[in-house]
C-alpha cells in the first residue's frame, strides 16, 4: 500500500515538473503618445442629426436588404489636433440601440417603422457591424494640418421582406481618439 502511495506522489510531482517545463515566457510592450493638446470635436459634428430621404416599403428588394436609395454622407470632424498626432479613429458604442444580430441601429421611436439604419464606411458600400467592437473601432482617418475628418454613410435597412410604414429615429454614442 505504501509503495502505491509513493508511486502516486512521484507521478504527481513529475507531472508538476512537466507542466512547469512547458511554460512560455513573453513580453508585453505598451506604447502611447502624450500630446500637449487634445483634438476638439467640431461643434458642427459633435451632436448632429442626419436626415435621410423618405422612402417607401417598395424601395426594399426583400429581407435583409438596404433601401434602393442613395446613402447619406455624414462626417465627424476634429480640429486643433497636436502637431505630432497623425491619425484619428472613431469608436461607436456597441450597446444601446444596436441590434446585436446584424449590427444595425434599431428604431427607438415608439410605434415607428421596423426598418433600421445601417452605417457604412467612407467608401459608402462597406457596412459597419456596430455590434462588433473590432469593426466599430476600425474607422480611421489621417490628421492633416491639425484637423481630422472621418466620413461615413447611412441608409435604411430592413430585416423583413417589407418594412412597416412609420417614423424612424435612432442614435448612437461615439468617441474620437487620436495618435
Amino acid at each position: 500500500m505504501k509503495k502505491n502511495f509513493y508511486v502516486s506522489v512521484m507521478a504527481v510531482m513529475a507531472l508538476g515538473l512537466a507542466t512547469h517545463a512547458s511554460a512560455v515566457d513573453g513580453t508585453i510592450t505598451f506604447e502611447g503618445v502624450v500630446n500637449d493638446t487634445t483634438c476638439t470635436l467640431d461643434t458642427n459634428s459633435q451632436n448632429m442629426s442626419v436626415l435621410l430621404p423618405s422612402v417607401t416599403s417598395t424601395d426594399f428588394t426583400g429581407a435583409n436588404t438596404a433601401a434602393n436609395s442613395s446613402a447619406v454622407k455624414f462626417s465627424l470632424n476634429a480640429t486643433g489636433c497636436d502637431v505630432g498626432a497623425v491619425s484619428a479613429s472613431v469608436l461607436f458604442a456597441t450597446g444601446g440601440n444596436v441590434d446585436s444580430t446584424n449590427g444595425n441601429l434599431n428604431n427607438s421611436f415608439a410605434g415607428g417603422t421596423d426598418a433600421q439604419i445601417r452605417i457604412y464606411k467612407a467608401d459608402g458600400t462597406t457596412p459597419i457591424n456596430l455590434a462588433n467592437y473590432g469593426e466599430s473601432a476600425s474607422n480611421k482617418g489621417n490628421i492633416v494640418s491639425g484637423n481630422a475628418t472621418i466620413d461615413f454613410y447611412a441608409n435604411y435597412f430592413s430585416k423583413n421582406a417589407k418594412p412597416s410604414a412609420g417614423v424612424l429615429k435612432t442614435s448612437i454614442q461615439y468617441s474620437m481618439q487620436y495618435l
